[in-house]
């Protein structure tokens, strides 16, 4: 630590990332009556929100919105209310109603982060969280009495004291390098194209259209003001040579060749293609030491599952939920990080392992065809595999209850 001698100023939680999870926890705790910052490195404008996401808000999460002080992004004109259609190599799985047959209100948000972004970080000022952009943590400390923090902004060095640091510095987390949080990585086969366009009808009841083609999975998400984003999740040999001019005509092209989607022959670019040809799947440790992890920095997955902004979400709902009622002395700073690392491990973990095995293109196909044929042969299977997709059941219950499904239709058979 620098022997410098600096104006220090005190904060009960110092929040090092100023993007969708960090403002989210950021909010809660100043809801619950502690001193907030926000450090975030970067200059903000409100232009400054995430291009490479696919803006899909799972539905476990779009309650969430509501105690943020956001709940009118749920309203027609900031997204759209929308309902995920697959089409599998075993039939359609689409199902009446909402995610959750017994909440009519279960659906998902396509929500753009061109309209989250600036809102979120507007609540968190509102709502009294001192957000600091342009600042970035250069180092910290940890002592008996809490965090020392050395930051530096456009007006030069300054130090901070903290009782409760958390990282929501996203993927390439720096507070995990300096911490020693240490970074599993699980490949990702496929490469993802991003597109938004105008002219495209969007599919009845605004659905979010995700084609399963071959290794592939194409989506179709429609947007605020009859606006529509194309993504492609695609092996990456497939669009290795999708280069120069051509690029954006083969990528209409796929799209245009596949039966479930719109036609394309009226759509309008609103910008270049977007994308990556490498994003590995990111795990890491949700508290080290006294540090709590959100996000990104704790779990950045592969795109193609759609958890990004709900995840990021409910680990800032389930860390906030973690310390509900206790204070950030000794003991309330321990049993709180306690208590989410437990509600991380055993809410939001368990779907890493299914989120990665689909990042891998070498699967049997023809046990995968036998999976969806009979998901789509049972409504209750097919809900369930809705419910899976939108994380509001894990992984063990919806297979237990496929598990339930595929010996009901074998003694069916044999009773044949």
């Amino acid at each position: 630590m620098s022997t410098q001698k600096y104006d220090v100023r005190s904060v009960d939680v110092a929040v090092v990332g100023g993007s969708l999870a960090g403002c989210a926890t950021a909010i809660r705790f100043s809801r619950m009556g502690h001193r907030v910052a926000v450090f975030e490195k970067k200059a903000v404008t409100e232009d400054s929100y995430k291009r490479l996401c696919t803006h899909f808000v799972q539905p476990h999460a779009v309650p969430l919105l509501d105690g943020l002080g956001l709940a009118h992004l749920r309203e027609p004109g900031w997204s759209v209310a929308t309902k995920a259609v697959f089409v599998t190599p075993g039939g359609v799985v689409e199902t009446p109603g909402g995610y959750d047959p017994g909440r009519p209100d279960s659906y998902a948000l396509n929500l753009e982060r061109r309209v989250l972004d600036p809102a979120v970080r507007e609540a968190a000022r509102k709502q009294g969280v001192q957000y600091l952009e342009g600042t970035g943590v250069e180092s910290l400390e940890e002592d008996a009495s809490g965090w020392t923090l050395d930051t530096r902004g456009a007006d030069g060095p300054r130090r901070y004291r903290a009782r409760l640091v958390v990282a929501a510095d996203g993927r390439r987390s720096r507070l995990a390098g300096l911490l020693g949080n240490p970074t599993e990585s699980r490949p990702n086969e496929r490469a993802v194209l991003f597109g938004y366009f105008t002219g495209i009808e969007a599919p009845e009841g605004n659905r979010s259209v995700f084609v399963m083609n071959d290794r592939d999975l194409a989506c179709t998400y429609p947007l605020v003001d009859g606006r529509t984003e194309l993504v492609l999740f695609a092996e990456k040999s497939r669009v290795d040579d999708w280069r120069g001019e051509e690029r954006l005509e083969r990528f209409l092209e796929y799209f245009d060749g596949l039966e479930a989607t719109p036609s394309m022959a009226g759509a309008v670019p609103e910008s270049p293609l977007l994308g990556y040809t490498d994003y590995p799947s990111r795990i890491r440790r949700p508290v080290l030491g006294s540090v709590p992890f959100v996000g990104d920095a704790a779990l950045s997955l592969d795109a193609m599952s759609g958890v990004g902004c709900g995840f990021a979400l409910q680990s800032a709902d389930l860390l906030a939920r973690s310390f509900a009622g206790r204070s950030l002395d000794e003991a309330g700073l321990r049993a709180g990080l306690a208590d989410y690392r437990e509600r991380f491990e055993s809410t939001i973990l368990p779907h890493a392992d299914g989120i990665c095995g689909d990042s891998l293109v070498g699967k049997d196909e023809a046990t995968r065809q036998r999976m969806f044929t009979t998901i789509c042969r049972s409504p209750e299977l097919s809900q369930k595999y809705l419910a899976l997709t939108g994380r509001m059941v894990r992984p063990a219950e919806f297979q237990q209850a496929f598990m339930r499904g595929l010996m009901s239709q074998r003694a069916g058979a044999a009773r044949k």
